[in-house]
């Protein structure tokens, strides 16, 4: 019997009669007594339990943002499970419209309508009942990083942010009001943009947001408004856009339930990855329920997502970390050389005729690129009349919307424009470079066997379409965008993008909250967000005016003063560095939205710190958030916030599904921070509003917005913002339909509807009260698939790459050289390329150290106490040929060192992690979390000492010599955080 259909039998037995749910509670104090259940099932009936409500909401214990079911008791969550309608929280969601009394019902039926969340979902109610909270506005009376600081009432708090002053008796600090002018912050460097630009703000993203890109983008009008993605996966996101040709950045998540194979790189479904628990959910019933199902995990650890006891479906590959694209290349060169792709996609130049041959998309495989070095247009697709060039299977050079399949390797000159020019088709340019280097050569920097190279080619390629290889944020190395271009690169060959058991490119999506009955994206007199922006990412140094100066010199431009990175989205983990560096500019005020660049961006204790603490650095520093963090620990003001089940929230794309899911939260709890002299709560929409009104800022106060009818609302409360974009949500599409009144009685939603009724026209309201219901907007499971292809695939309008025309035809800021199109094997570097061996090299630093993501740990909830008690601390996990060679046993006292910092804690010796490496788990060893007490007008506050346990691996950072050692390491493509491969010593203590 198959582990699911024998887990139904259990199930249906112990759980269908309903006789269960009324038996007298255990109270063997040894065990605990149980709770009451969420409802009692009579006669096929759901009743709600006396005292207790059951709200379907969104998690934020990390960025998955799942559906959860929250179980509250008098006010106060006694448990949280999963939302039965969410694709997240479940193998199979229930449909939108299956009444609530039937959706819990059929929870207690099989296995596959359980629905769950993760442990950390699992354990929110304590973020809400922390005793170390920020519950008022704060203002510092000390030193930045002194930890003293003083209440203060909300209006002062905007008074001050917003005029400025002699705020801190240091000498006067500029207010927002000063930087909003269109004045330019450089005349002799105007594409820097106006002083707005000197406002900078990081966020994480918590569903909450949208007030505040209205706020930063369109209002205020800056263009340094930064997620966490540059110290997060941010390299794999634009390896991505790379990739796929796109102007977003794209995954290429498995279809688990249909795949045959499946490739794990960088990314371990049940230890991490996005979105975690369902990649969990759906490799596990793979390898039980798919005989013909099987899959790799390529890591340089050992991981959940490869246990003994699925050793026969999945593999674990140990690999040295940082050389992920010197096993792919080698992945690539073995394909190519055993014509193991699939040509008929590959040989199709346009989409057109890919779907005449049967394909649904097409690549630029065909594609001629330019290669004569002297041609101006050098790296770029040879055109006529702006339309790329291929050679037809006939032998013409033709326009590639030809009505033929064309040539896959071509190496000649061709007349183009009536010059003779050299040129080479994409896919030669791929086979050139991948046999730049053996099997054996590869074998030997990546640390996998050539038996092994050839097993993961063979499996990978033997199984048509229904393969698909994954990544994601473990591929953060100096390589990490370029590597995930070659990961990505063997879907590619095999086409498999969009195919049902492929891979799952354009994910669902979501329902649009932000236009329809009301046109909330945009707005009378918005500020277009113009100019350079810190990173210096998403242009072209070419462009700049110090470019433009250095060759009206007669100098050679390159190196740029610091790297610039066209590709790239704005970098947190450079802007605050740059800022203080003064180039291109510095900041004026930092606004600090629930972002912890100290703790989590590698090598930020010896850089970023440096950047904060000074205010002349950083004239002023607003922070909000419901905790005191490492970052937040530097600011000058702090704004209290809400934390998860007392907040609204709005959706945000979901990846790896295959239907719309639009996640939404509603407050189901009374928020505990303070509120200003007119009873509002205070939190990041009520600051962000107030401010905006006070600087007379367009798209908030009485001309907030309109409907499609063109009357104007105002935006004064969050309140407001939020009726008018669920309202929208509702009525997207064909809309829902209104709510019942037997979901009325069982939904707990009416304060929240209560809320939002003032804001709400009649006909909005019980569509409006039907979302809050559900936790959100989801579509039906029978929407996923048409036939063998995803229902919604891979958008046609760009062709996946294999070679990519904007990185290819361009050079790098900092060596002046052209960077490669197609993937090409380099070691782990600098910014200015050269090899960080060469500065530091291994036979002084012997080891490597990489990182790994907990399955259980987030860095935001290392307060709970619950997940403490389940895995206290972290460890050093070491190799056994390094605890062999430095005489270190499981359970000592160990000295991590790495050139830019060093770190204690307990080792851990194990043979799955990869020889020579140490790896270090993430989540643990905080400095503030209650790490150390605060004083809040002269009194200490509490302390949570669990909070410092463990160590954190990012304090071993390193940072770039090359850059005068003031920005950490980064991305040599790209610019995003480096945390992976890093020089290492280790010493027993």
């Amino acid at each position: 019997m198959k582990r699911r259909n024998f887990i139904k039998t259990v199930a249906l037995g112990a759980l269908a009669s309903p006789a269960l749910a009324t038996q007298p509670q255990d109270d063997y104090k040894a065990q605990g007594t149980p709770h009451e259940p969420e409802f009692k099932i009579v006669n096929g009936k759901v009743f709600k339990t006396p005292n207790q409500d059951v709200v379907l909401s969104m998690c934020h214990g990390c960025t998955t943002k799942c559906g959860i079911r929250v179980r509250l008791d008098n006010g106060k969550i006694v448990r949280c499970a999963g939302n039965p309608y969410h694709p997240l929280a479940n193998f199979h969601h229930q449909d939108y419209d299956t009444p609530l009394s039937v959706a819990y019902a059929n929870l207690a039926q099989n296995q596959e309508l359980r629905s769950t969340v993760c442990s950390r979902g699992a354990s929110l109610s304590k973020m809400a009942e922390s005793n170390i909270r920020i519950l008022s506005p704060l203002k510092r009376v000390g030193k930045r990083g002194e930890g003293k600081w003083q209440k203060i009432s909300f209006e002062q708090l905007i008074k001050e942010v917003v005029e400025g002053g002699n705020l801190f008796g240091e000498g006067h600090v500029d207010g927002l009001r000063a930087i909003f002018s269109d004045e330019l912050i450089d005349k002799e460097n105007p594409e820097y943009g106006s002083k707005r630009n000197q406002l900078l703000c990081y966020y994480l993203y918590d569903g909450r947001s949208d007030i505040v890109d209205r706020f930063m983008k369109k209002s205020f009008g800056t263009v340094n408004y930064y997620s966490h993605g540059g110290i997060c996966g941010g390299g794999f996101r634009v390896g991505g856009k790379i990739a796929f040709g796109t102007k977003g950045f794209m995954h290429a998540k498995p279809d688990y339930e249909n795949a045959k194979f499946n490739l794990f790189w960088g990314t371990a479904p049940s230890n991490g990855g996005n979105p975690f628990q369902r990649q969990a959910k759906m490799l596990s019933n793979a390898r039980s329920d798919n005989d013909e199902y099987s899959y790799a995990v390529i890591d340089p650890s050992v991981t959940n997502a490869v246990k003994f006891a699925s050793s026969k479906k999945g593999r674990w590959i140990p690999i040295k970390s940082g050389t992920d694209l010197a096993l792919c290349m080698a992945i690539i060169r073995w394909i190519i050389e055993n014509e193991r792709y699939a040509k008929n996609y590959l040989e199709q130049p346009n989409l057109a005729q890919a779907k005449l041959s049967g394909e649904i998309h097409h690549s630029n495989a065909t594609h001629l690129v330019i290669v004569q070095k002297d041609h101006p247009d050098y790296g770029k697709f040879a055109r006529v009349d702006g339309e790329a060039l291929v050679c037809s299977k006939s032998g013409k050079i033709q326009s590639h919307l030809i009505n033929e399949p064309a040539k896959l390797f071509f190496d000649d000159k061709i007349d183009l424009n009536g010059e003779e020019v050299g040129v080479k088709s994409s896919m030669q340019l791929l086979k050139e470079s991948a046999f730049e280097k053996s099997l054996k050569e590869y074998s030997k920097i990546c640390g996998v066997s050539q038996k092994d190279i050839v097993w993961l080619g063979e499996n990978f390629t033997k199984n048509g379409k229904k393969v698909n290889a994954s990544v994601h944020g473990g591929m953060m190395s100096t390589q990490a965008a370029m590597s995930t271009y070659s990961i990505f690169i063997l879907n590619t060959l095999l086409g498999t993008y969009g195919y049902k058991g492929g891979s799952i490119m354009a994910q669902g999506g979501i329902h649009n909250y932000l236009s329809g009955r009301y046109e909330l994206a945009s707005f009378e007199g918005a500020k277009k967000a113009s100019g350079i922006n810190l990173s210096r990412s998403g242009a072209y140094y070419e462009n700049s005016s110090e470019f433009k100066r250095k060759v009206k010199a007669g100098l050679n431009p390159y190196p740029a003063t610091q790297p610039w990175y066209p590709l790239s989205m704005p970098l947190i983990n450079e802007a605050l560095n740059s800022s203080a560096f003064g180039y291109p500019y510095k900041a004026k005020v930092f606004i600090n939205y629930m972002t912890n660049v100290v703790y989590n961006q590698a090598g930020a204790n010896s850089s970023v710190v440096n950047a904060i603490k000074d205010s002349k650095n950083l004239p002023l520093f607003i922070a909000i958030d419901a905790f005191m963090n490492e970052t937040n620990a530097y600011s000058d003001y702090i704004v209290p916030d809400g934390v998860n089940l007392e907040n609204w929230a709005l959706p945000n794309d979901h990846w790896g599904i295959l239907t719309k899911a639009s996640t939404i939260r509603y407050p189901a709890l009374k928020a505990r921070q303070d509120r200003d002299k007119n009873g509002e709560l205070i939190c990041v929409e009520h600051f962000f509003i107030q401010v905006a009104k006070e600087l007379g800022l367009a798209g908030f106060g009485k001309n907030g917005f309109k409907d499609k009818d063109g009357k104007i609302y105002p935006l004064n409360k969050k309140e407001q913002f939020y009726a008018a974009s669920l309202a929208n949500l509702a009525f997207d599409g064909n809309g829902v339909s209104d709510i019942t009144k037997e979901d009325e009685k069982l939904a707990p939603i009416q304060n929240a509807l209560n809320e939002l009724k003032p804001y709400l026209k009649k006909d909005e309201i019980k569509k409006v009260a039907k979302v809050l219901s559900r936790g959100g907007r989801f579509d039906d499971m029978k929407f996923a698939y048409q036939d063998e292809v995803i229902a919604k695939p891979f958008s046609t309008a760009t062709a996946a790459s294999i070679y990519y025309e904007p990185l290819g035809s361009h050079k790098h800021s900092i060596t002046g050289e052209f960077m490669s199109g197609t993937p090409k094997y380099m070691p782990q570097t600098f910014s200015d390329a050269t090899p960080i061996e060469k500065i530091y090299p291994a036979k002084e630093w012997k080891y490597k150290l990489s990182t790994r993501k907990s399955n259980i740990q987030h860095y935001y909830t290392s307060i709970i106490e619950k997940l403490k008690a389940i895995h206290p601390h972290n460890y050093v996990r070491i190799a056994q040929d390094i605890g062999e060679k430095e005489s270190i046993k499981t359970g000592d006292l160990v000295k991590v060192v790495t050139p830019n910092g060093e770190q204690t804690g307990v080792a851990f010796v194990t043979n799955g992690v990869v020889n020579g490496e140490i790896s270090i788990e993430h989540g643990y060893g905080h400095d503030e979390f209650g790490a150390r007490a605060h004083y809040i007008d002269g009194v200490k506050s509490l302390e949570l000492s669990s909070s410092k346990d463990g160590i954190n691996h990012n304090k071993l950072g390193l940072l770039d010599p090359t850059r005068n050692g003031k920005f950490t390491l980064g991305d040599f493509y790209v610019g995003t955080c480096a945390r992976q491969a890093l020089p290492a010593k280790i010493y027993k203590v």
